[in-house]
């Protein structure tokens, strides 16, 4: 499979199954906050108790994104990056914070994020 592939199958279920949120990242310049916002499409889960080992705590929630949205937009600055703990996802007027991410490459390509969310 092609990262172009992969990234179109993962686009066509997320759009199926998935639900828009809004990723942010907050900056600050001495006193100066600023956030990069860019909206993104995400299917969110809880962790089943069997998964709640290491970091993850009861009431955090997986998620599964593409990384189409942040390429296009160039987030959070101009040159796209993956999100990274500390960044902020809204999803459904909720605020979670990021704890982890794990970019997935195939082929060297960005094809897949996934992020463990609390909040």
């Amino acid at each position: 499979m092609t990262p172009q592939a992969a990234i179109a199958a993962l686009d066509r279920q997320l759009r199926l199954h998935g639900h828009d949120a809004v990723l942010r990242r907050a900056t600050w310049s001495g006193t100066t906050k600023t956030t990069a916002d860019v909206t993104v499409r995400i299917k969110l889960r809880g962790y089943a108790p069997d998964e709640l080992v290491g970091g993850i705590t009861q009431g955090d929630s997986a998620v599964v994104m593409s990384p189409t949205q942040i390429i296009a937009a160039g987030w959070p600055s101009g040159a796209p990056e993956p999100p990274k703990a500390g960044d902020t996802l809204v999803s459904a007027g909720r605020a979670r914070a990021v704890i982890a991410a794990e970019p997935i490459y195939l082929g060297g390509e960005l094809v897949r994020i996934n992020l463990q969310v609390r909040g």
